[in-house]
């Protein structure tokens, strides 16, 4: 069997496991209309700006969400750049017993990654040079099977994905393949990564691209 015709390495652990198969009752909640840090740090004045993109708790299903508190994310930029700072801003479960945390991270944020998705796609792209370790490990990720988001995308996602998309879906093997035919598919957004990470991640919290 040639190198050609193998089946791609399955992806690491970290990027297949969804909250709910860790049992995690709160988790990172993806804002996927925020595609910009001007907008988001709008957001961050008010909390109940980003409470309703949670709506209610995933693990008690209340919908009294208290803000917690503001976190900063350290965002690194390429090689030599100094790193952004962003706050981030967390919610607390009112009902005593349940308690979960949600961090509401807007779409424009790779999570994770500690990088803009911009970032991520310019390097995985050859547009933008990082240290080899990481570029190593992002086309690593990026070589590895798409089994699992192409199962999650064709059963869970009939409202997203446009037919055609989903015909293509049927012959992507890796998360690149992934990756570039739903670039394919836009018709608005130049940016990929962004948009198809928030779609993942709502139809199944917890589980990655990269």
């Amino acid at each position: 069997m040639s190198a050609d015709t193998l089946p791609p390495p399955p992806p690491a652990v970290c990027l297949t496991r969804s909250y709910a198969a860790r049992k995690i009752k709160g988790g990172t909640i993806i804002a996927e209309g925020v595609r910009d840090l001007e907008t988001h740090r709008k957001k961050l004045l008010e909390p109940d700006e980003y409470r309703s993109v949670i709506g209610r708790c995933w693990a008690c299903g209340s919908t009294v969400l208290h803000a917690l508190c503001l976190r900063e994310r350290v965002l690194r930029g390429a090689r030599d750049e100094p790193p952004l700072v962003e706050t981030v801003r967390m919610y607390r479960c009112a009902v005593k017993v349940c308690g979960a945390v949600f961090t509401v991270l807007p779409a424009v944020i790779a999570r994770h990654l500690w990088r803009l998705w911009k970032t991520v796609e310019d390097t995985a792209g050859g547009k933008l040079e990082m240290p080899k370790s990481t570029c190593r490990r992002w086309l690593g990720r990026l070589g590895s099977s798409a089994r699992q988001l192409v199962q999650t995308l064709t059963s869970r996602a009939s409202s997203l994905i446009s037919s055609s998309f989903r015909s293509a879906l049927a012959k992507i093997t890796t998360r690149s393949d992934l990756v570039e035919t739903f670039r394919r598919s836009l018709v608005q957004h130049v940016e990929s990564f962004a948009p198809l990470c928030g779609w993942i991640h709502r139809l199944e919290p917890g589980i990655r691209l990269m």
